[in-house]
């Protein structure tokens, strides 16, 4: 009863004051010294706008010598994702293997039932990063493209 007591006390002012709602008839009654109002603003010169650019810069060009780099870009892209896969593959086939009858052998060090969870976060870690790689794959696949480039793709 007690603590009922204080809440309500410490409540009271609050609900008071939340009723008070302000309108724009409100706003004349409120004066911050310095803020700036509507027609200050509308006295403001207008800003100026840039209409070309300032510098033209030259365009980048990648020579023929260069597919080097984007194939040995890709090979490095390509087995950074053949490893996440592969580590992918091992969690999916231990978690099945959990939660296989044969996962409450006591003798094997292999993972038992509740495995999923346990490395639920790692997987979708997994999941992520290959999205990622794929999308980085992507960017220069478009990039080699534009510049003339040519990859070997496997």
């Amino acid at each position: 009863m007690k603590r009922m007591l204080i809440l309500a006390i410490c409540l009271c002012p609050a609900l008071a004051f939340a009723q008070k709602t302000y309108t724009n008839a409100d706003l004349v009654d409120i004066e911050v010294p310095g803020a700036y109002t509507n027609e200050d603003l509308r006295r403001l010169p207008p800003l100026a706008v840039q209409g070309r650019p300032a510098a033209q810069l030259p365009l980048f060009e990648i020579s023929r010598g260069e597919d080097g780099l984007f194939q040995s870009s890709f090979d490095s892209l390509k087995a950074l994702r053949d490893a996440l896969e592969a580590e992918l593959d091992l969690e999916m086939g231990r978690i099945a293997f959990s939660e296989s009858p044969s996962s409450g052998d006591t003798q094997s060090a292999s993972p038992r039932l509740g495995y999923r969870t346990k490395v639920r976060r790692l997987v979708q870690e997994l999941a992520k990063r290959i999205a990622l790689v794929d999308l980085e794959i992507d960017r220069l696949l478009d990039e080699a493209r534009r510049a003339g480039a040519s990859i070997d793709r496997r």
